[in-house]
C-alpha cells in the first residue's frame, strides 16, 4: 500500500536496435535500468533524461527523443516507499557506442547492452516489471516439461494456433491469482487431457514468439495417468528423449530444458 510519504522514482528502459541498457549497481552488484527521484519541477521526460546525463555520458538531449513513452507505476521491490515510474525510449546506434565505462558516475560499475532473451541472467531486483508495465513482455506463460520414465512429451501446434507446425512443450499463459505449476498443470490438462505432478521449476527467461515477447516459467511435471488427447491448438505429440529436442523443428521452447537442468 501507498503512503503519504512515496516518492516517485523514474525507471529509465532505453533500447537500441533490440538491446537494452543494464547498468550495474555499486552498492550491491545487482543490475537495473538506470533512474533515480524525480524532483519537484520535473515531469517523467525531464526526470530520465536528467538522471541518463548524470549518471552515464549519453548526453541526451530533450527534443530528439520522439520514442518516448511511460508505463504505470508501481512499487519498488527494494523499498516500498519508492513508487517506480518505468519510461521507455530510442536512440541512436552512435549515441549507444559513445557510452563507456569511464562515463559512468559513482552509483554504476559496469553496463551492458543485451537482448531480451538474456535478461534472466542478470541479477536484478524486480526490474522485470518495467518490461511488463511498458507493454515491452506480454505476461507469464508456463511452460510444461512432462517427464514420463526416460522420455518427455512435445507436442506440434496446429494450423489454428500461432508459430503452426512447430513443436515444443505444452504451454500457456498464467492466469491471475495463478502460480507457474498450477498453470502447467492446467494447461497440460486443457491441451492434452494428461495428469501430472509439478516437481520443480526453473528460471524464467524472456522468448518471442509472432506475437511479441513473453516472459516464460519452466516447469518439470512428473507423468501421472491419462491417454493423450490434442486440443484444436495442436496436431501432434510425441515422445521423445533429451538428445532428440534438437532434431525437432521448435520455436524455442526447449531452452526450457536448460533452465530445468534436464539431461
Amino acid at each position: 500500500m501507498e503512503s503519504e510519504d512515496t516518492l516517485d522514482v523514474v525507471q529509465t528502459v532505453i533500447e537500441c536496435d533490440g538491446e537494452y541498457l543494464l547498468a550495474k549497481r555499486s552498492k550491491d552488484s545487482y543490475w537495473e535500468f538506470i533512474g533515480g527521484k524525480v524532483k519537484e519541477d520535473e515531469n517523467l521526460r525531464k526526470a530520465a533524461i536528467r538522471e541518463i546525463n548524470e549518471e552515464t555520458d549519453l548526453d541526451l538531449e530533450q527534443n530528439n527523443l520522439a520514442s518516448f513513452r511511460r508505463g504505470d507505476s508501481y512499487l519498488s521491490e527494494d523499498d516500498s516507499r519508492f513508487r517506480l515510474n518505468p519510461v521507455y525510449f530510442g536512440i541512436s546506434e552512435i549515441k549507444k557506442n559513445s557510452m563507456t565505462i569511464e562515463g559512468l558516475s559513482k552509483e554504476h560499475t559496469d553496463f551492458e547492452w543485451i537482448e531480451l532473451s538474456h535478461f534472466g541472467q542478470y541479477d536484478t531486483l524486480g526490474q522485470f516489471k518495467a518490461l511488463e508495465h511498458l507493454d515491452i513482455v506480454n505476461g507469464r506463460v508456463a511452460i510444461a516439461a512432462v517427464r514420463k520414465g526416460n522420455e518427455f512429451l512435445v507436442v506440434k501446434r496446429s494450423s489454428e494456433n500461432s508459430t503452426p507446425g512447430k513443436w515444443g512443450f505444452v504451454s500457456g499463459g498464467i492466469g491471475s491469482g495463478e502460480d507457474s505449476k498450477e498453470a502447467a498443470v492446467r494447461e497440460l490438462k486443457e491441451e492434452t487431457g494428461l495428469k501430472a505432478e509439478p516437481v520443480e521449476t526453473g528460471d524464467f527467461y524472456i522468448g518471442k514468439g509472432e506475437k511479441g515477447f513473453w516472459r516464460l516459467e519452466p516447469v518439470l511435471l512428473e507423468y501421472e495417468e491419462g491417454t493423450v488427447d490434442l486440443n484444436w491448438e495442436l496436431s501432434d505429440y510425441r515422445w521423445v528423449e533429451p538428445n532428440e529436442f534438437a532434431e525437432l523443428d521448435s520455436i524455442g521452447r526447449f531452452k526450457a530444458v536448460e533452465k530445468l537442468g534436464i539431461n
